[in-house]
């Protein structure tokens, strides 16, 4: 009976010690994780919108720049259903849509100005409803 105890007991210590190693691994592993683009190394995340529209370049966002072109003009109108309309014109006039709502139908996706398929547009789109936010 003393032994079951004893056993019991120790099962329970190395449950416990167990639990808390774990713990510790898991914590100090995800600990400071952040999506690369949150810390940028060039402080493409320091842009902020200050109006609407407003020009952005690739010289603003750094290495998260991914388009073709090197700047152009970002712009934000709410539908008639209170949806943003998000736009990037690029310096010939040409405009291409951040996002499908029905007023972009008729624009090129801005996936086509894209330099590399594998580019995100995150980073833009973030400034570009960024921009919808800046007092009119």
């Amino acid at each position: 009976m003393i032994i079951k105890r004893l056993k019991q007991s120790l099962r329970t210590i190395l449950l416990i010690c167990a639990t808390i190693m774990l713990t510790v691994g898991v914590v100090g592993c995800t600990d400071g994780m952040k999506h690369p683009e949150e810390y940028s190394t060039d402080e493409s995340n320091k842009v902020a919108a200050t109006s609407n529209p407003q020009t952005i370049s690739k010289e603003d966002l750094g290495h998260t720049w991914p388009l073709k072109v090197d700047e152009g003009t970002v712009s934000c109108k709410l539908s008639k259903q209170g949806d943003p309309i998000l736009r990037f014109t690029t310096s010939d006039g040409e405009q291409y849509a951040l996002n499908q709502v029905q007023d972009n139908e008729n624009l090129k996706s801005i996936e086509i100005l894209k330099s590399d398929k594998s580019k995100s547009v995150g980073t833009l789109m973030s400034f570009a409803f960024s921009v919808c936010d800046v007092p009119k």
